[in-house]
Parts: C-alpha cells; structure tokens; sequence
C-alpha cells in the first residue's frame, strides 16, 4: 500500500540539504529518510510551484526543485487531480512557461485587478473604489478576450480538420458570450462608510457565543456556517460557490479566517510580505491535499483549520507535524 503525503512549504523548505546541514535537525533527517520509503510518495501541487516562484534567489528555488527531485515527489495535476510522471524540474519549467503565457494574454493582469476586491472587502487599503475596480476589472477582460481572439485568428481554423475546427469555433463561441456578460459586471453594493474586514464579523455576539477555539473539530465549520445563514438568511453561500469537495475547502477554511478560528494575520500588510496572498496559499495548499493521506506542516494555525476542512467534508486525510508523523504515523515503514 502507498501513502500520499502533501508537505507545506514551510516542510519541504526545511527538507533541503543546506537546511539540513545548517541546522543539524535530527527531526528532518529522520523525515527525508521516511519520505524515501517505497512505501510513500510524495506529492505537490500549482502551489507550490507558485511559492517556489516567489523565492527572490534563484539558488534557493533550485534547492526546492532539487528536493522534490530527490523525495520522487509526484505532481497534482490541478485539473485532474491525477499524479504526473513526469520529473520536477520538467513541471517547473512547464510551470514557469504557463506563467509567462498567462502575462502574455493578460490573465495575470486581470487575477490581480480582480484580487483588489477581495482585499479591500478584507480590510486591507485599497485606493480604488469598488465602482473603479470593476471598471478595471472590465477593461482587463476586454483585453483578454481580444488576446484570445487574436490567437485563434492566427491559427488559421478554416484550414483545420472539422473535430479540431469545431472546437475553436466552440471557443470563439465562448469568447463571444463572455464579452456579452462582461459588459454587464456590477461592483459590489458597499457603502464607501462601511467598515470592511472581518472584526465586525468577530465581533458579533452569535459568533463570540460559539468560543469556536472550544468546540470540537468536526463541528467548527457547521457552526459558523449555521451563526452566518441565521444572519445573513438572504444570502446564499452555494449561489456563490460550486458544490464540490474543494471548494467546501476553501469556503470553511474562509469562514475560519472571518471568524477568527486561529486565523491567518491576512489583515496585516508588513514591508516585503504579503500576508494576505499568504493566506490565499495555505487555503490552496488545504484544497490540493484533500484526499491525500497525510498533510505535514509545523504551522499550528494551518494545522488547526485543515483539520476542521477535512472534518467538514468528511475526508479521512490526516494532518500532523513532521514530530506527529515519525512519533505516531511511521509504523508502516
């Protein structure tokens, strides 16, 4: 039998043989060891590519490459959720040509203008408006949609067999309604006076009555999610999210963070960290190990919230740190 483990960031930064030797951590020797078992492998996800990515030394970014390389580690495909052959250092450059494709058609653009809502419903300072960010949010789209257009132009589909011919004219079909729908984007309904971010949230008496730090794991999210339909009766969460595992995930792991069940400091801006796109990866991070067998992370307040994900969603993966798993999980090696 096979055992999947997801490692965190933070895990799979310490597994590197600099760190190693820099620290002389008996506890990681120990876990490199175990992650070589035949019987584990070793799993990562488009997260932790984009982490990596983030690195500012490129020696660094190597060394995490290097790692996974050396723990066999298998990717996620983020779409399929299934296991790629294929080496790290082949993602990694299949990743950062994604990358480079999604700053050329403008989709980086337009995830970042869209992002700017997000933050600013947050708390965070945001200069714009809402009715300004929608304006951009359009403009983004627009641009978008003309890159993409611009592409299957060049193509040249008439000259195509008609299976792949009919699939671009499918798309351009897309292309078309999504333009139609674009036009009609509306910004939020918030008063420029309102105050944003979760504290009046946290602040509510029905949400200080849960003490949710106190309550079992498995009823933390069906709590919250209880208190904030008794509030809000005409809003519908499902209207909003698709009814998948996954993004049961990421609504609980947001519901946590509003409700300040451990929560992330994604509130706070700190010169050269980004506390906010952090916290956006660790709920990734709790998405792309669901299922998995073991999620390792020394982040106590991660730990806490993917534990009461999984709850959520009834998943069985078991989320530990690195001293857990080797006192209480490593029989099977």
């Amino acid at each position: 039998m096979s055992f999947l483990i997801y490692l965190d960031q933070n895990t799979l930064s310490d597994l590197r043989q600099r760190k190693i030797d820099e620290s002389q951590n008996d506890l990681f020797i120990l876990l490199k060891h175990v992650l070589k078992s035949e019987q584990i492998t070793v799993v990562y996800s488009h997260v932790t590519l984009d982490e990596i990515l983030q690195i500012s030394k490129a020696e660094y970014r190597k060394e995490h490459i290097d790692i996974l390389a050396e723990l066999d580690a298998k990717y996620i495909e983020p779409l399929q959720r299934t296991l790629s052959n294929q080496e790290p250092e082949n993602i990694w450059c299949a990743h950062l040509e994604n990358k480079q494709s999604n700053e050329d058609l403008g989709i980086t653009a337009l995830m970042e203008v869209s992002q700017l809502s997000s933050r600013k419903i947050s708390g965070l300072p945001v200069d714009e408006s809402f009715s300004e960010i929608n304006e951009k949010l359009k403009v983004n789209l627009s641009t978008l949609i003309s890159n993409c257009e611009a592409q299957l132009a060049s193509i040249g589909i008439e000259k195509l067999d008609e299976p792949l011919r009919n699939y671009f004219v499918n798309m351009q079909s897309q292309l078309d309604e999504l333009r139609v729908k674009s036009s009609s984007l509306q910004a939020p309904d918030i008063a420029s006076e309102q105050q944003l971010g979760p504290q009046q949230f946290r602040d509510m008496p029905e949400i200080k009555a849960l003490e949710v730090k106190n309550l079992e794991v498995e009823h933390v999210v069906h709590a919250i999610e209880a208190t904030f339909k008794l509030e809000n009766s005409s809003f519908d969460l499902t209207d909003y999210f698709e009814d998948t595992p996954q993004t049961a995930v990421a609504r609980a792991y947001s519901l946590m963070n509003w409700a300040g069940y451990y929560a992330d400091d994604f509130t706070k801006t700190k010169k050269g960290k980004d506390r906010f796109n952090a916290s956006s990866n660790d709920m990734q991070h709790a998405v792309s190990a669901l299922g998995v067998s073991f999620l390792i992370s020394n982040d106590i307040n991660f730990i806490k919230k993917a534990k009461a994900c999984f709850a959520y969603v009834d998943c069985s993966t078991v989320v530990c740190n690195p001293q857990e798993f080797i006192d209480k999980h490593c029989n099977f090696v």
